[in-house]
């Protein structure tokens, strides 16, 4: 049982003056009340309590490269040194801008923003000047940022599937009225509403191994099809590589599923913990800001912390093996719980990747899409995440794992340990 009285004490505090006591609705119902880190150090935190937990959360993916990090700590303080931001251009963004299309297959040219929020916004900018189109297609269970024009059916209910639902209040109409949703994975689907809005959609925008959903891989030829559909259709392709990219494989999915859609979102794995976004891919898409058909702004975009911090993640995950290591870690992590339910005579699968994946009890077949996902059983997931909270292990609400660099041997050790300690709890 984990110590959580500080924790309390500090909730209460921050629920005085913060309004919700958090500063994103993710964070409320992760633990209760919501953990307060003090410090952390690879792969490990230490909350307000004394608590020493494992992380397998890694900040909702960001520390892909855990935290302190000797070689990025070590690039974002020399770049402190020098100076905070500057309002002009400098050589930090060229070589950023370079590596990035030297890693990332098909990528021409990239436009740097702060949050995957920003840079998914950025493209559908883009995409819109690029075709003169409007209207947007999106897939239920996708998460594409806040905003009001994405930010809907991400998790619909059964009455809800075929329809486009905002996801919260304050979301007038109008603000979503061009963006029209579509079941994952499913090609028919997506030609129908292809065929309902002749000449009218600027682009599909998805997640190409559905995370943010329940780690839903595409089904074979999905992603080929629905590029095609788009492009047969005079319209384009946007992978949000919010979470994939950097994460499955140095390239993204790109590199991960040999496939090249006309541009992509990054943030998150992008600066192992630093807040930094991009755009990737095709030079002609990027030449609508060169022309005067649209514009890119933002104070931050390309600032020299975050930049600094981007190459140095970057060149930590170029280091031969890494992925190999990580993805097998995962893959280690799956086995285990999977043969774990089995001999305990539990039902459950796991979905995904090995650096990102879902536990999904209940079901014995891997969820093809969200709908899918809604039939686990959520109950059941809860209690094996309290139970390995219990035994010091942190992965993140709904069953998500993400692996990063610092996971090793003696972490994959005392992980296996719990999960066959806490399978017997559930």
């Amino acid at each position: 049982m984990l110590k959580v009285d500080q924790s309390k004490r500090l909730y209460d505090r921050a629920c005085q003056s913060l309004a919700t006591g958090v500063s994103t609705s993710f964070r409320t119902n992760v633990t209760s009340p919501p953990m307060y880190v003090e410090r952390a150090e690879g792969p490990y935190f230490y909350d307000a309590d004394g608590n020493q937990l494992l992380d397998y959360g890694l900040a909702w993916g960001p520390l892909i490269v855990g935290n302190n990090h000797p070689t990025l700590t070590k690039a974002v303080t020399d770049q402190l040194a020098q100076g905070y931001t500057y309002g002009t251009q400098h050589r930090g963004e060229i070589e950023l801008a370079e590596k990035m299309i030297s890693v990332i297959p098909g990528a021409e040219r990239i436009i740097i923003s702060n949050t995957g929020s920003e840079a998914v916004q950025a493209s559908l900018r883009l995409v819109r000047a690029y075709t003169g189109r409007e209207k947007i297609i999106k897939f239920e269970g996708h998460y594409h940022g806040w905003q009001n024009n994405v930010l809907v059916s991400n998790h619909p209910t059964s009455e809800q599937f075929g329809k486009t639902i905002p996801d919260c209040g304050g979301q007038p109409d109008a603000e979503y009225s061009l963006t029209i949703t579509c079941p994952w994975n499913d090609l028919d689907a997506l030609k129908k509403v292809f065929g309902q809005h002749q000449g009218q959609i600027a682009a599909v925008i998805g997640e190409p191994i559905l995370v943010n959903g329940g780690s839903c891989m595409p089904e074979p030829g999905f992603l080929e099809g629905m590029i095609k559909l788009c492009h047969d259709n005079g319209s384009l392709c946007v992978f949000d590589e919010v979470i994939t990219g950097f994460r499955v494989a140095l390239g993204g999915a790109r590199e991960y599923l040999d496939i090249e859609p006309d541009l992509s979102v990054y943030a998150k794995a992008m600066a192992g913990g630093f807040s930094i976004s991009a755009v990737a891919g095709r030079k002609e898409v990027f030449d609508t800001l060169l022309d005067g058909r649209t514009s890119h702004f933002g104070t931050y975009n390309g600032n020299p912390i975050s930049v600094a911090a981007s190459i140095a993640t970057i060149n930590i995950l170029s280091e031969p093996g890494i992925y190999d290591r990580m993805h097998a870690h995962g893959y280690a992590i799956r086995e285990s719980i999977e043969k774990a339910a089995k001999d305990n005579g539990k039902v459950l699968v796991t979905s995904g990747t090995g650096t990102a994946f879902h536990v999904h009890f209940g079901i014995s077949d891997a969820p093809k899409s969200y709908r899918d996902v809604m039939l686990a059983d959520r109950d059941a997931g809860k209690r094996f995440r309290e139970s390995m909270l219990g035994h010091g292990i942190y992965n993140l609400t709904a069953g998500r794992w993400y692996v990063g660099a610092t996971h090793g041997d003696t972490e994959l050790e005392q992980v296996v340990k719990a999960i066959e300690e806490s399978m017997n709890e559930v």
